[in-house]
């Protein structure tokens, strides 16, 4: 499978096999038979070598992990932010700087009501969850807002209720940094976060590919953080990954340990591995209802039918267990389908074959009824 994936690869450069296996004899053995003679045939295209495998000495691989992993040294990576709340709606706008000068561009449409102040701590903290997301452990933060940037210094007090409950969540995600530095600049030096957050509020007007383009529904802030760690689909695995727990029971333990196979964390997000396709972001189920709308009757959908909006739902990279129940009673429920699709004229019911050969033949029926009796 792995030379038919990277054929033009193997075709283009040599191949060392390191193996303490016979490999090479095996192969070019005169009495093969059966799947031998198919692999050799299909391998001999290539220009393979086989090779003892190395001894691998301990230090060697001690120093090596610790030149690797040592990142006391590392550059941090700039975070420009912006946030704005207007008659059009919320939005953020977000521009990552690596250390090695390339650029990651996020816009982020808020639906749900935010003023200017909140738009702007959201940035931050979507800034911030980006960047935990890439790897970065020291962030340089830029913002145009003098009292973000004085509140997150230390240098203004928080008064306002759902600022306090904002700058709780600041600190909470700082935690996971090794260091966090905000600076005011002027609204000139940060044009670009500027137009991303313009981009954000008209997002159906915008079509470019060099920027990710996100929705929230719901704030960053206790309150939600609180309805994600609710019991739901996603609590054990999540768990597990991060932690390592596990159900107290053998049976829901091993059960639990394969299911997770197919689950992979990437930063903070969770995602489900497609087979031959890219991840696929597992949803709660607060936010599938959104999703599936989304894909059946707005920007992207026409009404499609209960398989076809599951798969849809699929290739737009989202996933939940229950998709095509859910796919199913969004279908039922829509007005205009009921009102203007076409008749089926389909039974309700699948019909199911007789297997008796006579009809009535399993009751005994007698129809003959009882034989007059004779002499004798």
């Amino acid at each position: 499978m792995t030379v038919r994936r990277l054929r033009p690869y193997f075709l283009s450069h040599p191949i060392v096999v390191l193996t303490n296996s016979p490999l090479g004899k095996i192969l070019t053995h005169s009495d093969m038979s059966g799947r031998l003679v198919k692999w050799t045939t299909e391998l001999g295209e290539y220009d393979i070598q086989y090779e003892p495998r190395t001894a691998i000495k301990t230090q060697t691989l001690a120093d090596f992990l610790a030149e690797t992993m040592h990142q006391e040294n590392e550059d941090p990576w700039k975070v420009y932010v912006d946030g704005s709340s207007s008659k059009d709606g919320s939005g953020v706008g977000v521009v990552l700087i690596s250390p090695a000068g390339e650029e990651v561009k996020l816009a982020v449409r808020l639906d749900f009501r935010a003023s200017n102040n909140e738009a702007k701590y959201e940035a931050v903290l979507v800034g911030l969850r980006a960047a935990r997301n890439v790897g970065a452990t020291r962030v340089l933060i830029f913002s145009d807002s003098q009292l973000v940037a004085q509140q997150m210094k230390g240098m203004y007090d928080v008064k306002d209720e759902k600022l306090i409950e904002y700058a709780q969540e600041v600190d909470r995600v700082r935690e996971k940094f090794t260091e966090i530095t905000f600076e005011q600049i002027p609204k000139k030096e940060n044009e670009k976060a500027d137009t991303l957050t313009k981009m954000a509020e008209t997002m159906g007007s915008w079509k470019t590919r060099d920027v990710v383009f996100q929705v929230e529904l719901t704030p960053h802030t206790r309150s939600r953080a609180v309805e994600q760690e609710e019991e739901d689909w996603r609590t054990d695995i999540i768990n597990y990954l991060k932690e390592g727990k596990l159900p107290d029971k053998p049976r829901e333990a091993r059960k639990l340990k394969t299911k997770c196979l197919r689950y992979v964390m990437v930063g903070e997000v969770f995602y489900r591995k497609s087979f031959a396709g890219p991840l696929l972001r597992c949803l709660s189920y607060q936010e599938t209802d959104y999703v599936l709308r989304e894909v059946y009757e707005r920007c992207c959908g026409n009404h499609l039918g209960t398989y076809a909006l599951a798969r849809k739902v699929l290739l737009a990279g989202y996933c939940w267990p229950s998709v095509l129940h859910d796919a199913q009673e969004l279908l039922i429920s829509c007005d205009s389908c009921q009102r203007q699709a076409r008749l089926h004229h389909r039974p309700t019911a699948m019909m199911k074959a007789i297997t008796a050969a006579c009809l009535f033949d399993q009751w005994g029926m007698d129809i003959v009824g009882p034989f007059p009796i004779t002499p004798a």
